[in-house]
């Protein structure tokens, strides 16, 4: 240790002696990290094994004892900056979900018409929330909702893998620390005093991007006294001579902290410190695998959220990872040469030539754009070959929910749209037993019959699962925007299970007509034909419109409602004329006046699901 030697060259042969003897003491006790810390603490505080021994405590033996432990307190405070660098990048992307979810979403589904737009959108909403990890989790239910096809995903992705090379771009400036603590104390205000939403979750983005940038230098502090360690030089020689082993420690440890904005923002912070350089080692060569394998590793995300999903929604993660996998074989033999590619851009955007951290961040962009560059065109047949490697057909599910996921609860916007989804499909059903029930009033069906009461404990289950998926969403952070949603949609589950009721009530109605052997007057039955026919009109408009969460189209088909009671009202008074002239029979026309009260309580039921669309929960 060539301080050591520095520090002790003053020193009297006695005090030499002494400074061996420790030497050899610690060598064999900082052997671990608790002992280690342990160590330092009592002689960095100029305590030694005797008080009557001050030598002990001399700024010689400190320093030797400094260094002796320092791997271990570099190891140790590195682990602490890349937390709070993860906890940071966790808070924006929070923030930002509850602030913008839903037109992060919106504008996701919305760019994805053409492979070219969907580019862009990825690489705008990654580069806002940082974690191309939850955007490619996104795309997975996205996919497994139907929100867009597979194809349509595969441009999301690419850009994806672009915008989050932005965090390493802006860890790479040497103003990061001026800006963190402003951000900190200035987020940290806004989210504590602010009463509006948007100023509350601003304060949470803010203090999320200081503390990203407070662990960012934090980790190139913990980085200096690795250098003067012998352990870590040979760390970082055997790097620089095995390319794989660099590739193997970027998808390892990307795999683990399952973000690539931290493994390479961690890089980055080795090449700015010179870590990377000891020994005389070429940083970029070392670098550049780790950034490799870190592209790899951040696919695990979207395959461990592919699980349980649809098959559309496991191709978009298989085809992540094959994206990744066929861009770094076609880098690797061009290993010697990538450095060079670095340097020209780095330096012909005016980074200078020394600045490292720069360079590394430009390896990470380059080589997603080399990525994109490759795929984009061919995004067509792409998806064509991963429906080769995945084949499989998708089994039609009915009675479990199609899109409901509590893996992305983390997104609560995300997680509205698929329970939304799911209410619309359930709504649907509960529209085709209306039809089928109102339907065997003319003519019984047995098969029917018995296909509408497993629909009906479909419909059942689904309110169930609804239910529950929601009440777990409730417990997460929402937005009052989103709390009031959801209260809604727990109206609109239970309004839409109560209409399945009411078509079964109807079966069994139609049940009872045909037991009687009578059948309904020429008069009755075109009066039940318009009733049924305005009610279902006034459903499915209200459905439709909740789907496309139109508030205009669902206050269109609520002003049905009136017309489907004065309907109901005349209807029975003329009923009542019949069954004065002797017109028809009292059992059947008990049935008739059932089936009115019963469609007439359906459309009170379809407004309350309109007034969840029109946000007019006040009236439920």
């Amino acid at each position: 240790m060539q301080s050591i030697k520095q520090h002790t060259q003053s020193c009297t042969s006695a005090q030499l002696n002494k400074v061996v003897a420790c030497q050899a003491g610690i060598d064999r006790y900082a052997k671990s990290p608790l002992r280690a810390a342990g160590l330092f603490y009592i002689i960095s505080r100029g305590k030694g094994t005797s008080r009557a021994d001050p030598d002990f405590a001399s700024r010689e033996i400190r320093i030797m004892t400094l260094e002796a432990t320092s791997i271990w307190f570099g190891i140790i405070v590195l682990i602490g900056g890349l937390g709070m660098f993860i906890y940071g990048m966790v808070l924006m992307n929070e923030g930002l979900q509850l602030a913008a979810g839903d037109r992060l979403r919106r504008m996701l589904e919305t760019f994805t018409k053409t492979r070219y737009r969907g580019l862009a959108a990825g690489t705008g909403v990654t580069a806002l929330i940082q974690s191309s990890s939850a955007t490619t989790v996104m795309l997975v239910g996205f996919v497994n909702a139907g929100l867009m096809t597979f194809t349509q995903s595969l441009g999301v992705i690419l850009g994806a893998d672009i915008g989050t090379t932005i965090t390493a771009q802006i860890v790479a400036f040497n103003v990061i620390l001026y800006l963190s603590f402003p951000c900190i104390g200035i987020g940290l205000l806004l989210y504590m005093v602010g009463n509006r939403r948007v100023v509350k979750y601003s304060g949470e983005i803010l203090l999320g991007f200081g503390l990203l940038f407070l662990g960012m230098e934090i980790m190139k502090g913990a980085m200096v006294p690795l250098k003067n360690s012998g352990t870590f030089e040979g760390w970082i020689t055997s790097l620089g001579s095995h390319w794989f082993l660099g590739l193997l420690l970027g998808i390892i440890i990307t795999s683990i902290v399952q973000s690539s904005s931290a493994t390479t923002s961690l890089v980055v912070a080795m090449g700015a410190t010179g870590v990377l350089s000891i020994g005389g080692a070429d940083p970029l060569r070392i670098a550049i695998p780790i950034i490799l394998g870190c592209n790899i590793g951040t696919c695990i995300t979207a395959w461990i959220a592919s699980i349980g999903t649809s098959l559309p929604a496991k191709r978009v993660a298989w085809a992540h990872y094959i994206f990744k996998i066929t861009a770094v074989v076609l880098v690797l033999p061009f290993l010697a040469w990538y450095p060079t590619l670095v340097r020209w851009v780095s330096e012909g955007l005016g980074a200078s030539p020394d600045n490292i951290g720069r360079q590394i961040a430009w390896a990470h962009t380059i080589f997603n754009v080399i990525l994109t560059l490759i795929w984009l065109p061919f995004v067509p047949q792409f998806a064509a070959l991963i429906k080769k490697i995945k084949k499989g057909t998708e089994p039609e599910i009915m009675r479990d929910p199609l899109f409901l996921d509590p893996r992305i609860f983390h997104s609560p916007a995300l997680a509205l749209e698929m329970a939304r989804k799911e209410i619309t499909r359930m709504g649907r059903l509960t529209l085709e037993m209306l039809h089928s029930a109102v339907g065997y009033l003319k003519k019984i069906d047995r098969s029917g019959k018995k296909q509408l009461l497993e629909m009906e404990s479909i419909v059942d289950s689904l309110a169930h699962s609804i239910t529950e998926y929601l009440s777990k969403l409730s417990q997460e952070p929402l937005a009052d925007e989103q709390s009031d949603k959801l209260a809604g949609y727990m109206h609109a589950v239970n309004d839409i299970e109560r209409i399945g009721d009411h078509a079964e009530n109807i079966m069994y109605l139609a049940v009872n007509k045909m037991e009687s052997g009578h059948g309904f007057t020429p008069s009755a039955a075109i009066e039940l034909e318009e009733l049924s026919e305005t009610t279902f009109e006034m459903y499915e408009g209200i459905i439709d419109a909740f789907e496309r969460e139109d508030p205009a189209a669902a206050q269109h088909f609520q002003n049905l409602e009136h017309l489907v009671d004065e309907m109901a009202s005349k209807f029975r008074g003329n009923h009542l004329k019949r069954l004065n002239r002797g017109e028809c029979d009292g059992t059947v026309g008990v049935i008739y006046l059932d089936t009115l009260s019963n469609l007439e309580r359906v459309g009170d039921l379809a407004n309350n699901v309109g007034h969840v669309t029109t946000g007019e929960l006040e009236k439920l």
